[in-house]
């Protein structure tokens, strides 16, 4: 697989050149000015994203989720959308529906509504976010599937 087989590569491009390092703590790593963030900012997405499978692999980082979700945003810029699909996969379970407060249960429809406009599927977007606006207060994350579901057609990258 692509991802894995270019994990050692990229590391040690990016040690080589002492650019990026996978020994910075989490708050670095997912800051705006280091790292993948950069390379997403310079539209290399895929880089970003195995760099991010790196860094999860190798480091314990604090907020796993956080970095799972950046990795499937990244996959998803990219076209991966499998990939996507799985990293996205990871940021949450039926139990935040289930049993979450607000924040758990509108990340876990944040999360479903993303990939359903993914996999290019309109009807199960407009539920989730029929039953977001009857449930729950409105929110940024709402806005993003309100805005995905206004460009069918186009890809993530463009819609987000």
């Amino acid at each position: 697989m692509f991802v894995f087989s270019s994990l050692i590569s990229l590391s040690q491009k990016y040690n080589d050149l002492n650019h990026y390092t996978l020994f910075y703590n989490q708050d670095t790593f997912d800051s705006d000015t280091c790292c993948w963030r950069q390379l997403s900012n310079n539209k290399k997405y895929i880089e970003a994203a195995n760099l991010i499978v790196l860094y999860l692999k190798t480091e314990k980082p604090v907020n796993r989720h956080s970095l799972n979700w950046h990795c499937g945003q990244m996959f998803a810029m990219a076209h991966s959308d499998k990939l996507a699909k799985k990293y996205f996969k990871r940021t949450y379970s039926i139990f935040y529906k289930w049993f979450g407060d607000t924040d758990a249960k509108t990340w876990y429809y944040y999360v479903k509504g993303t990939i359903a406009f993914i996999d290019n599927d309109k009807k199960k977007l407009e539920s989730i976010i029929h039953t977001w606006k009857n449930k729950y207060p409105p929110d940024n994350n709402l806005e993003t599937l309100i805005r995905l579901n206004k460009n069918w057609g186009i890809s993530y990258e463009q819609a987000y």
